[in-house]
């Protein structure tokens, strides 16, 4: 056994996922580590929040994209 085939390979912790606005409930795909504020397409509520690491999601998650 060589020395590479027992190294594991580490998961990643961010993830994109899928969240609904709690006013309108317009769906929209988002990145769990954002470094922007995202708002709604519809209503212009505030869904994501960027703290520099990971995002302070404001919204429902409805669905995480692994």
């Amino acid at each position: 056994m060589g020395k590479r085939e027992h190294i594991l390979v580490p998961k990643p912790r961010s993830a994109f996922m899928l969240v609904r606005c709690s006013n309108c409930n317009a769906e929209r795909v988002v990145y769990s580590h954002s470094s922007m504020s995202i708002r709604c397409r519809q209503c212009n509520a505030l869904l994501v929040e960027n703290t520099g690491g990971k995002a302070v999601i404001h919204a429902v998650e409805v669905n995480r994209f692994v």
